[in-house]
């Protein structure tokens, strides 16, 4: 092939710019993420049981849990954390097991579960990993926490209809309540107990489905709806009535305010009460695209909404990448130039030129192959490809130098690339070789963190093969 690529110098060029005009095509397609996709092997199981200690979380969930899924077979480990109010338990998959097989086999196991508290809710059971995070919004302003929850929840609904993201989680507060004070003296003084109070609650505020109405062309869902859900509507509800009209309302005889369950649990931006808006994006979406377009609403959103109101950009997990994807090009524009500029000091303008050409057609080639293997652009994947800018000219010039000394002697054009690559041929298989098992062992490293680590290797190896190819048929 060395021979025939040296007599038909136009089909070296010809695959040179195939190489290249493929790589350019593959660019736009390239998909930008933090880390690499791994495949995740946690399902999480939450159940909510309100009001109970840890202890109690601990005895009456996470003991459970775990007995139920003892006899699921591809599981691992389980892990279990009981907090107030609820327990969160985690199995994790063993490795090479199928997560949809494995999620179906918990979701059953849970579901055989019949002795959990009656105060507990329905466990949630849930793959994890599933989406990734991408930058977060902080909402400041408003100083009452109720006002500045109502806003972010606002604020949440638009973006999510308005930007494709995976999803947009409001933190910073704990459990929203109305939450009803009665004097004890007063309760005594009109003969009421918690219980009558709770009672003529549940009473006026419902929300029930009423039915359906069956028609010919379609039909009509009946609802109850009388819930009710601020401090007014809560003050008007009628607690004592008699039979003279006369009554006397909970906002008589109560304190009510709306609030949140636990003062502690809040989050400062600058020293500044702040809501926290998560964005997430899917595993197929370009982690660039998305913070492109959460920044533009957010802009959009600060130049529209009322002095006293901020909105800031934080947790950028977006311009990791972008940093590093800044830092690969630089280097390899500094690398190409510097190249370039030594070579010409002792060959030719010519011989400058085209070992220089190996650093972009590499590139080129590696990345039109990447999608291919289902490699994103990373940090991991370029921390290949810097790794790369400083090895993969180094066949390139071993080359040219030996083809240039073969020509000093005397030797045709032809006859000298022929033989000067035949010549310098095996000690550059046996460089590419020691490349090979150095790096090629990580990609062999189990777990989690050989997904990730092993991308690395990868990308390294296709990048020298494809300046190898450059080197020995092109160059």
């Amino acid at each position: 092939m060395i021979s025939w690529f040296t007599r038909h110098q136009t089909a070296a060029n010809l695959l040179m710019a195939a190489i290249m005009i493929l790589g350019l095509t593959a660019l736009p397609e390239l998909r930008r993420e933090t880390f690499p996709e791994i495949q995740n092997e946690n399902v999480q199981i939450r159940v909510i049981y309100r009001g109970a200690t840890a202890d109690e979380v601990e005895d009456a969930v996470c003991r459970r849990i775990e007995d139920a899924l003892e006899s699921v077979s591809d599981l691992d480990e389980i892990r279990c954390d009981a907090r107030e109010g609820i327990g969160t338990a985690t199995a994790v998959m063993r490795e090479g097991a199928t997560m949809t097989r494995f999620l179906d086999d918990v979701k059953s196991e849970i579901d055989t579960i019949d002795d959990f508290p009656v105060q507990t809710e329905s466990p949630i059971v849930e793959e994890l990993g599933r989406t990734d995070a991408v930058i977060s919004v902080a909402v400041t302003g408003p100083r009452d926490p109720v006002a500045l929850k109502a806003y972010a929840e606002d604020l949440k609904d638009r973006m999510t209809a308005e930007i494709d993201v995976a999803e947009v989680v409001v933190s910073g507060f704990s459990d929203h309540q109305i939450r009803i004070e009665i004097a004890a003296w007063k309760m005594r003084k009109y003969g009421l107990s918690a219980s009558d109070i709770a009672n003529a609650v549940d009473r006026q505020s419902v929300s029930s489905p009423a039915g359906r109405l069956e028609g010919g062309d379609e039909d009509l869902l009946l609802r109850f709806d009388d819930q009710r859900k601020s401090v007014e509507a809560f003050q008007d509800l009628v607690v004592i009535s008699g039979s003279t009209g006369a009554a006397i309302s909970l906002g008589e005889i109560a304190t009510i305010t709306d609030r949140f369950d636990r003062d502690e649990e809040k989050v400062l931006f600058n020293g500044r009460r702040s809501a926290q808006l998560n964005v997430t994006k899917t595993r197929t979406q370009d982690i660039t695209e998305v913070y492109n377009a959460v920044k533009n609403f957010v802009d959009a959103e600060q130049a529209q909404i009322s002095q006293g109101i901020e909105l800031r950009l934080t947790q950028d997990h977006a311009s990791i990448v972008g940093d590093r994807l800044d830092m690969l090009v630089r280097n390899g524009v500094q690398g190409l130039v510097l190249v370039f500029l030594v070579l010409w000091l002792f060959f030719s303008f010519r011989y400058s030129f085209w070992v220089t050409m190996g650093l972009p057609v590499s590139f080129l080639g590696a990345l039109f192959l990447l999608p291919v293997m289902g490699i994103t652009i990373n940090m991991i994947s370029m921390v290949g490809l810097l790794i790369g800018v400083g090895l993969l000219m180094d066949d390139a010039i071993v080359i040219a130098e030996n083809i240039a000394a073969r020509m000093d002697r005397g030797d045709s054009p032809a006859n000298a690339a022929i033989e000067g690559v035949k010549q310098v041929f095996p000690g550059i298989m046996s460089s590419f070789a020691t490349t090979l098992l150095v790096f090629g062992s990580l990609a062999f490293i189990t777990g989690t963190i050989g997904q990730i680590l092993r991308v690395m290797p990868i990308v390294l190896i296709v990048v020298i093969s494809v300046s190898l190819l450059e080197a020995f048929w092109i160059l």
